[in-house]
């Protein structure tokens, strides 16, 4: 599993780093995936369960959630940007719009999982942390999505803009 979960991670590294054209962008966008995994981490250990396969692949799942919420964010930054927008104003913009559809998704992914988390009967409560995983994952995510992302997305584009110059210095690119 924790060949898996690297293998997930590195290959949505390389496929943000192609879509975005840039190492460093993506770091943004991933910047998410520890504040999901405390959340999964943390919510398993309130409720006395314990890393299992199920969890583990409930983590997998989880990631990709949490990375869609900030690829919302960022990409729609990213295009105000483009359009001509300050950084912090399109920040704030993608804030206001994409809030909506990063609230539904979460809400609709936990009733989701409740009748998983919660394990009626005998044969869902081997499950039953696989939900919690995802829940926990997907509220910690969430909440840190929206304060974390935004202010960490103005330093690092600072940084790309930066190193972009200095590259084009060094490599005397036009």
């Amino acid at each position: 599993m924790i060949v898996a979960l690297l293998l997930a991670v590195t290959f949505i590294y390389l496929v943000l780093c192609s879509l975005y054209e840039s190492f460093v962008t993506p770091l943004t966008i991933m910047l998410v995936l520890p504040l999901a995994m405390c959340g999964a981490f943390a919510a398993l250990y309130l409720t006395h369960k314990s890393l299992d396969l199920f969890s583990m692949i409930g983590c997998i799942l989880l990631l990709g959630v949490a990375i869609k919420n900030s690829i919302l964010l960022v990409d729609f930054a990213n295009q105000k940007v483009l359009d001509g927008m300050e950084r912090n104003e399109a920040m704030i913009m993608a804030g206001k719009t994409r809030l909506r559809p990063i609230l539904m998704t979460t809400f609709a992914l936990i009733a989701g999982m409740l009748p998983i988390a919660v394990g009626l009967n005998e044969a869902s409560a081997q499950r039953t942390s696989m939900g919690i995983a995802i829940i926990g994952g997907l509220v910690s995510s969430t909440a840190l999505t929206l304060l974390v992302i935004p202010a960490a997305y103005a330093y690092i584009d600072r940084f790309r803009v930066w190193s972009l110059r200095v590259m084009k210095l060094i490599f005397a690119v036009p």
